[in-house]
C-alpha cells in the first residue's frame, strides 16, 4: 500500500512551488510584473514565518519521520499528520530502532505516565506506518515489531517514559539515518534544538527549532522556551531534541498545560516539555552508542535482551 500525504505542512524548497504557486497566481492576475513583485514583497514581509538564517544542527534528510499507528479503536487516517518519530542506533552493529509516543494515536493532548494505560496502548497496537517529515519521498513503509523492554527500578512508578515506544525498523534499517545519543543532559539555560518540520511559525526549510532549556527536573522532565514566538508544536510529539552537534539529548512530548507552570516562566512565548535521554535510556536498561561531545567518538555500548512483539 502507498499512501501519499498530501497534507503535509512544509515540504523542502524542491516542493515549495506546491506552497506558493496558488498565492503567486492571485497575486499575479491582472497586475504587471514590477506590481506583482511587490506584493509578494509586502506579503512575505507580514508572513508569520520566521526568516533569520538557520544556526542550528544538520539534519538531513531520512532522519525525521511521520508516525502512523492504529492502536485499539483508533485506525490510521493518512491525511492525519499526529506525531514525529525518529530513528537511533542503541547498540553499536544494532538495527536502528524507530522511537515514537503513544499518545498522539489515541488522539490524547497529554503523553501517558501510567504504566497499566501505557501497556494497554502497546498492546492495542495494530498497525504502524511512518513517511519522511520533510518530504524527501512521500512513500509509506510498515513496522511490525513493538519491542519490550523490562524497565530499570519499580514498574508501576507513573513515568514519563511510559509515552515512549520503541519499534523494531528490521529490513527496512537500510533506509534510515538513525541519531545518535549525547554524553550528557543539559542543565538549565542550554540550548536544544526540536528537530521536524512544523505547520506554522516557520520557513519551510528550517529543520530544527530553537529553545531554551529553563526547567530540569528528577524524573527527567525537561521544560524549555522557544526562540521562536510563532511557532505551531502541532505533530511535534516524539521529536527528537538535539545538541547543537545534532546528537539527541531529549524527547519532546507536548506543550505544559496551565498546572505545569511555574514562578520562574518567563511571560509569553511558546513553550515545550519533554523527557530527557538518559532518562528514557536509563529506564528501557539501555546503555546506548554514545558520542563524546568533545570529540565526536563513539563509546562503548552494552543492553540488556529485549522482547519483541509481532503485532502484524
Amino acid at each position: 500500500m502507498k499512501i501519499i500525504n498530501r497534507m503535509h505542512p512544509t515540504a523542502r524548497l524542491s516542493g515549495a512551488g506546491l506552497l506558493l504557486a496558488p498565492a503567486l497566481a492571485l497575486g499575479l492576475v491582472g497586475c504587471s510584473v514590477e506590481s506583482g513583485s511587490d506584493a509578494l514583497t509586502d506579503r512575505l514581509a507580514n508572513s508569520p514565518a520566521v526568516v533569520d538564517r538557520y544556526r542550528g544542527p544538520t539534519v538531513r534528510d531520512f532522519r525525521i519521520w511521520r508516525p502512523y499507528v492504529a492502536v485499539n479503536e483508533f485506525p490510521i487516517d493518512p491525511d492525519e499528520i499526529r506525531a514525529t518519530a525518529f530513528a537511533a542506533r542503541l547498540v553499536a552493529g544494532d538495527d536502528p530502532v524507530m522511537i515514537m509516543p503513544l499518545h498522539p494515536a489515541l488522539q490524547q493532548p497529554d503523553p501517558i505516565v501510567n504504566p497499566d494505560a501505557a501497556q494497554a496502548a502497546r498492546s492495542g497496537v495494530t498497525k504502524i506506518m511512518f513517511s519522511e517529515a520533510f518530504g524527501a519521498s512521500d512513500a509509506m513503509r510498515q513496522l511490525r515489531q513493538v519491542i519490550e523492554f523490562e524497565e530499570v527500578g519499580e514498574s508501576d512508578v507513573d513515568r514519563w517514559t511510559h509515552d515512549l515506544v520503541a519499534v523494531s525498523t528490521g529490513s527496512l534499517a537500510r533506509g534510515l539515518r538513525p541519531l545518535q545519543f549525547a554524553t550528557a543532559t543539559p542543565g538549565v539555560g542550554d540550548t536544544v534544538w526540536m528537530a521536524t518540520a512544523v505547520y506554522a511559525g516557520a520557513s519551510p526549510s528550517r529543520v530544527a527549532h530553537e529553545a531554551t532549556v529553563i526547567r530540569i527536573d528528577g524524573d527527567g522532565r525537561m521544560e524549555y522556551r522557544f526562540a521562536n514566538s510563532r511557532l505551531s508544536l502541532q505533530a511535534t510529539a516524539g521529536a527528537p531534541l538535539l545538541d547543537d552537534e545534532g546528537h539527541v539529548v531529549g524527547v519532546h512530548l507536548a506543550e505544559p498545560g496551565d498546572e505545569d507552570s511555574t514562578a520562574e516562566k518567563p511571560e509569553g512565548g511558546v513553550f515545550g516539555f519533554g523527557v530527557s535521554a538518559a532518562e528514557l535510556l536509563r529506564v528501557w536498561g539501555v546503555e546506548p552508542v554514545l558520542v563524546d561531545r568533545r570529540t565526536g567518538n563513539q563509546q562503548a555500548s552494552s543492553r540488556k535482551t529485549p522482547m519483541r512483539r509481532n503485532f502484524s
